[in-house]
């Protein structure tokens, strides 16, 4: 049997810390939603995954806004020549999702390798998002195929590109509300997760140009755009110093970086395995 003791929240194991005592609010609109975290010590949960953890861990929000029943943040949808996909979105819901597989297929097809079955299937694309985790892929996929990330603010709706927010955050206030993907059928994406978590490499390739998008291998992750027979010496020379960590090192990193992006390259190109 499991070690546990008491504590004021409760019985624990000893592999966790009790969750402190929170407040909850359901709001019934994204208004109200916006209004709900604009007070301090409060946090948006959906499905729980990320914020959960972390409060076992030993972050003490005073309040959890849900905001997963609040109505225009789940499902998915065209709107105009991107395809709208809610926040509150499950990943499961992506993965199954028709409109998706017809219009997205790479798309969806890489989104499918994010997490386990439990992450999937309660797990949402906003919580993927602003957990700003090292390690998740939902920024290395969404900023390479040029992907935009909707928020609402105090101050009105904000727009901001997958890659800016990668470097940036999101902008004061917000509550992430949908993410844009365009919907051109000429781009191809494929992504390379097979040395996590040492590096994650997506590729979206239109015509003669190439996006990449890295993971694991920074703090955040990082995007390149450049010539299809440039890939190698742009890896190598216009991204910046990757980590140096016992699970990789710099330069074995941005090494793997360069190999990686050129294989997904020359498969798309009906050159490779």
């Amino acid at each position: 049997m499991m070690y546990t003791h008491a504590t004021d929240a409760g019985w624990i194991s000893r592999s966790h810390r009790a969750i402190a005592p929170f407040g909850l609010e359901r709001p019934d609109s994204i208004d109200a939603a916006v209004a709900a975290l604009a007070r301090p010590g409060s946090v948006a949960i959906a499905g729980g995954i990320d914020l959960i953890r972390r409060m076992r861990a030993g972050d003490r929000p005073e309040t959890l806004v849900d905001i997963s029943r609040v109505p225009g943040l789940s499902g998915i949808r065209e709107q105009g020549d991107d395809i709208r996909v809610g926040a509150a979105t499950t990943h499961w819901e992506v993965e199954t999702d028709r409109l998706l597989s017809d219009r997205l297929p790479s798309f969806q097809t890489a989104w499918k390798t994010i997490g386990n079955v439990r992450v999937r299937m309660a797990g949402t694309v906003g919580g993927n998002l602003m957990a700003a985790e090292r390690g998740y892929d939902g920024l290395v996929l969404l900023g390479a195929l040029g992907g935009r990330l909707e928020f609402a603010t105090p101050a009105g709706l904000r727009v901001v590109a997958a890659v800016d927010f990668s470097r940036d955050g999101p902008p004061a206030g917000g509550l992430l509300t949908a993410v844009l993907i365009p919907a051109d059928e000429a781009v191809r994406l494929l992504f390379d997760r097979s040395l996590k978590p040492v590096v994650s490499v997506s590729v979206a390739l239109s015509g003669a140009t190439v996006c990449i998008g890295v993971g694991c291998a920074y703090a955040v992750p990082a995007f390149l755009s450049a010539d299809v027979g440039d890939i190698d010496a742009a890896c190598g020379e216009k991204f910046g110093t990757p980590l140096d960590t016992p699970m990789g090192s710099s330069v074995y990193r941005r090494r793997m970086i360069g190999v990686l992006a050129f294989r997904l390259v020359q498969q798309m190109l009906g050159e490779g395995p």
